[in-house]
């Protein structure tokens, strides 16, 4: 039994507000069309509209219509109900109660299954997909992932259980400093606070208002700075982001830490712009191993992964070819 690469095919999209991607895929994962459009847009339904439009876009290139697609996968970051194809919430843009499934399907006029989950999970179903050599033998592994949020669901990787995501992964929001840094949530000492991308940009901004971090100025102007500006600068030797960073990686170790602690995965998988640098890497995994308790198995194995604009529209498009995939699969 084998699969037939083009008897099938499926879509992903990522919506994130600041950029949205999406993708089509054959059967066998492989992508046919990608395509990101980047800009900031905080309205719910104009997001939608922006999808809907690179949806068909796809499709008038690969020359497919809509009967033609065997699922669609959409992700984004917040607390999704995957069931009901409900985005629950999305703090930082103050998104509730979306019918993401419903609202895309009239959209676009598709009747197929459209499949929803957050873009964290999505990403594991990605991991699942397109990583199978990476993942080996691991019978669970977690996928940390930092962009203007913080998640890192924790996956079951068995032959039986293939892209059973374990909890919301929301780990953006445990509190690290107890009546810390305000989050987004509407609490204190969030984790997102301090380590997320939003987090960093905030606090780079901050100090060039103060005339500090001289080498970011150079990189940025006066336009608003990037993680890539960011790491760059911190790479040239600019003190106030290296600082930066570092209190953000050193917030990051000790949560990563936390979670191996409690789950003692096999494996975790990190994607995240702040770690396009290796020193970063060596930092994190010090503070990690600094906060591990002794007594538990110290066997995770940390791989870090090179930032993909384009792995949360593939991570979706991989649900739906799981889910798909489900329908014919005998336990």
């Amino acid at each position: 039994v084998d699969i037939v690469p083009e008897s099938r095919h499926f879509i992903g999209v990522e919506i994130q507000g600041a950029r949205r991607t999406v993708c089509l895929l054959d059967y066998r994962g492989r992508a046919l069309y990608t395509r990101e459009h980047a800009g900031e847009e905080r309205d719910y339904r104009r997001n939608m509209e922006l999808a809907r439009d690179m949806i068909h876009r796809a499709l008038s290139v690969c020359g497919m219509g809509l009967d033609q697609i065997a699922g669609i996968g959409v992700c984004l970051p917040g607390l999704v109900d995957t069931q009901r194809g409900i985005l629950e919430i999305r703090p930082s843009y103050s998104w509730t109660h979306k019918d993401i499934r419903g609202d895309m399907s009239d959209l676009i006029g598709y009747s197929g299954p459209i499949h929803v989950e957050n873009n964290a999970c999505a990403r594991t179903y990605g991991a699942q997909l397109f990583r199978r050599e990476a993942l080996g033998g691991a019978q669970t592994f977690a996928y940390l992932f930092l962009s203007q949020g913080i998640a890192c669901p924790l996956v079951l990787n068995t032959a039986m259980d293939f892209g059973s995501v374990v909890g919301s992964g929301e780990v953006g929001h445990m509190v690290m400093i107890p009546d810390g840094e305000p989050c987004s949530c509407g609490n204190r000492g969030c984790l997102e606070a301090y380590s997320s991308d939003s987090a960093v940009l905030r606090l780079c901004t901050q100090a060039l208002e103060r005339g500090g971090a001289p080498v970011l100025r150079r990189l940025c102007g006066e336009a608003p700075p990037t993680m890539e500006q960011v790491v760059a600068a911190q790479e040239e030797g600019d003190a106030d982001v290296a600082a930066i960073v570092d209190r953000a990686v050193y917030v990051l170790g000790v949560a990563v830490a936390n979670i191996n602690n409690f789950t003692c995965p096999s494996l975790m998988l990190i994607e995240g712009k702040l770690f396009c640098r290796p020193s970063n890497w060596d930092r994190l995994l010090e503070v990690v191993h600094q906060n591990l308790c002794g007594v538990i198995r110290t066997g995770t194995q940390f791989i870090f992964v090179e930032p993909d604009p384009f792995s949360g529209a593939m991570g979706a498009a991989a649900m739906a070819i799981c889910k798909d995939l489900e329908t014919y699969i005998e336990l």
